[in-house]
């Protein structure tokens, strides 16, 4: 893994570990620093490597914290 995709996936978790679950829309919102694209491409990995839940709401995709996600399921 590239050190820029895993200082990505570090401030999306850092996101992430103070809320539930966000759209994508408010995470670009909340990390300026990463472009649409950037971070598509982060959220992406994640979800496939199981780090993080990615689900559809409607119209948006939510993003949830893999750890949150299993506890508030209990």
């Amino acid at each position: 893994m590239s050190q820029c995709l895993a200082n990505h996936e570090d401030l999306v978790l850092d996101v992430l570990s103070r809320a539930d679950s966000l759209t994508i829309e408010q995470l670009v919102e909340r990390i300026p620093e990463l472009s649409w694209s950037e971070l598509f491409e982060t959220i992406d990995t994640m979800s496939r490597k199981g780090a993080i839940i990615l689900r559809r709401r409607g119209f948006d995709y939510e993003v949830s914290h893999r750890a949150a996600s299993v506890r508030s399921t209990c």
